[in-house]
């Protein structure tokens, strides 16, 4: 099975802006666009509400709730993953639509863990 190609950034959850997008990379429209959203998507959710959410799918109090958010269309799947390492940071991914959903989330986090080592 071939690797879904995966676009992705590093962005502000706090402004939205693009802090980061590999090297000699032109920055994905859509991903920029979805790093706009983030403090709306961020700012405007009680974390009181999240955890509800989280205790009624049955997550464990206390645990990590929610790890990333998938937003799914017929034609693109997109990744935000909060980075718990960085304050106010989230990995964004983007991939063409496949059946493959949870490689393309293996590589999301292949990513977040190469971040999270290059900051040690």
């Amino acid at each position: 099975m071939t690797q879904p190609q995966l676009e992705s950034l590093v962005a502000s959850m706090r402004t939205g802006a693009v802090l980061h997008s590999g090297e000699d990379q032109a920055l994905p429209e859509q991903l920029t666009e979805l790093a706009a959203t983030l403090p709306e998507i961020f700012g405007a959710v009680e974390i009181g509400c999240l955890e509800r959410i989280a205790s009624k799918l049955g997550a464990e109090p206390g645990s990590d709730m929610f790890a990333e958010v998938l937003l799914l269309s017929e034609s693109r799947v997109h990744v935000i993953h909060p980075l718990s390492n960085r304050a106010d940071e989230a990995l964004l991914a983007s991939a063409p639509a496949s059946r493959s959903i949870g490689l393309l989330l293996s590589q999301v986090h292949a990513r977040a863990a190469e971040l999270a080592e290059a900051e040690e």
